[in-house]
């Protein structure tokens, strides 16, 4: 039928500018649109209503840069992909990558050509990239150690943390601190903090008093706990001067370690997280045998809704019910760890198939050396003096939130007042409501 008025069923048509649409293409195609989605964008930007066929004519007329239209020169895209390629030495970045990277800079090459471009420059970069490679499992070697205290490896532990319970806050994080040679656990404790210097420095302090010693070698992580544990073992060690520590300066040098090559034997080795497996390990068997069973007690108070973030008196009374609780079940873990038998192994130069704690009391009969250093109170004390005046009494780090003598005493009156109930995991959060 004849339409002399040119007008169809779409209605009217006002496009916008082409500076506009221009400007809007390029961004749809950084963006990476289909082209369903520019019909979208552009209803959206511009109220402007067309279909697929007259959009692929407005493209044309704007001449909208894309894969099938640029036609870039093979030259040009082999610069770009090398330039690219180069800022990535570790070859992690692969084809679909680099063609994002071009986009972004309005270079739109086919990913056939990038990848081919690679492949003839940059060959290992596959190898590297092969999905069999990135679950690679860490080399594992022979652990060697003289005896008891030759090496002890510390760590936290975060599985039980306020990030882990997501209960508002609350939660308790775990150092420890375990002897290379024996497998045994020599300092097991909760605290609400090991990760700040500061608290690392105190807690360091704690295992020393704990054990009257200090090992020839401190490994731990890269964590920014450490500075204080390599300060204090290098005083306990072979004081320096620069730690401005009276006592030690004149006593520690003769008294501790002496006779001890500091380029043969160093008090303090950073390692990654994943290869300090003295530690690590031991972390796994404590995640399967306890730690999980202490999340779901105390996410019971989560999940029952019996724990309410909004309570003043919630937190506190959680630190008085339940850190005690928490404590007294690692210390029967290592009691348990420290006795029991550990697995044999054919190959290992260290003990195995051994009783932990006694290696550790008996070393002579397993062909080692005791090698503690013992460390006496005063010597503590001067060191304890060095942190409090630099990053603040034990107290500030180790205080669980809420938990004043007032509320002990409060908390501890209405305890009484209920029949003083037997504290356990189990019934926790009965005595808790």
């Amino acid at each position: 039928m004849p339409n002399p008025g040119g007008k169809n069923g779409h209605g009217e048509k006002n496009p916008p500018p082409d500076d506009d649409l221009y400007a809007a293409f390029l961004k749809y195609a950084r963006q990476n649109m289909t082209q369903e989605q520019e019909l979208v964008a552009l209803r959206k930007d511009f109220g402007y209503h067309i279909g697929l066929t007259s959009l692929k004519k407005l493209r044309k007329r704007l001449e909208i840069p894309s894969v099938r239209t640029q036609k870039l020169e093979v030259e040009t895209v082999t610069q770009a992909v090398i330039e690219e390629v180069e800022k990535d030495p570790a070859h992690s970045h692969g084809p679909a990558f680099i063609k994002d990277q071009l986009r972004l800079k309005m270079l739109f090459a086919p990913r056939y050509l990038i990848r081919k471009i690679m492949v003839e420059q940059y060959p290992d970069g596959f190898d590297v990239r092969f999905p069999g490679r990135k679950n690679h499992r860490v080399i594992r070697v022979r652990l060697h150690a003289s005896g008891p205290y030759f090496e002890i490896s510390s760590d936290g532990h975060e599985k039980l943390a306020p990030s882990a319970l997501r209960m508002g806050g609350v939660g308790f994080s775990i150092s420890g601190f375990k002897d290379k040679f024996t497998d045994y656990v020599v300092f097991l404790k909760i605290f609400p903090d090991v990760r700040t210097s500061g608290a690392g420095g105190h807690i360091f302090l704690d295992f020393v008093e704990d054990t009257g010693c200090i090992p020839i070698q401190l490994t731990t992580d890269k964590g920014s706990e450490v500075g204080w544990l390599y300060a204090f073992m290098a005083a306990l060690r072979y004081i320096l001067s620069k730690f401005n520590i009276s006592f030690a300066e004149i006593y520690f040098r003769a008294a501790y370690a002496p006779d001890i090559d500091l380029n043969l034997y160093p008090f303090h080795v950073l390692i990654k997280s994943i290869h300090n497996m003295v530690i690590e390990g031991f972390w796994r068997h404590f995640k399967e045998k306890l730690g999980l069973n202490l999340k779901d007690f105390l996410l019971r108070g989560k999940t029952e809704h019996l724990f309410n973030t909004h309570n003043p008196l919630h937190e506190p009374l959680f630190y008085w019910i339940f850190a005690p609780l928490i404590q007294q079940e690692l210390d029967d873990f290592v009691n348990w760890w420290n006795n029991h038998r550990v697995r044999h192994q054919h190959e290992k130069i260290m003990p195995s198939g051994h009783v932990p704690s006694h290696a550790m009391e008996y070393p002579e009969l397993f062909g080692a050396l005791d090698c503690r250093i013992r460390v006496p109170p005063e010597a503590i004390e001067e060191l304890r003096m060095q942190i409090n005046l630099e990053e603040g009494p034990k107290s500030k780090f180790q205080a669980w939130t809420g938990l004043t003598e007032e509320f002990d005493l409060y908390a501890s009156r209405v305890f009484l007042d209920i029949g003083a109930p037997k504290l356990t995991m189990e019934k926790g959060w009965d005595v808790f409501v």
